[in-house]
């Protein structure tokens, strides 16, 4: 039986990021928390709780997001949802 693949949907940069943001994972130490989206290979953030450091999260994200459209590092789709957008390369001139 061939597993049927679900269609790829393409959203806002805003929606990617809660996208992202639903699959955060956090992680305490005595000296703090940790919060990241294992997705997003280096997305960091962290915090005295773990609601600081998933408040934090979400500048993480956006920061490691912009960071990976500029240089023109691949974004990872999330369970077939892919963030829509134009590459400098692809614009007009």
């Amino acid at each position: 039986m061939a597993l049927e693949s679900q269609p790829k949907q393409q959203v806002s940069f805003a929606a990617y990021v809660e996208e992202a943001l639903r699959r955060g994972v956090v992680t305490c130490e005595s000296d703090g928390c940790t919060a990241t989206v294992p997705e997003l290979l280096g997305c960091v953030s962290y915090g005295d709780t773990p609601e600081a450091a998933l408040n934090n999260l979400r500048d993480a994200v956006e920061a490691w997001l912009l960071t990976a459209i500029k240089f023109g590092d691949p974004v990872p789709e999330l369970d077939g949802v892919r963030i829509a957008y134009t590459s400098a390369d692809e614009c007009p001139s």
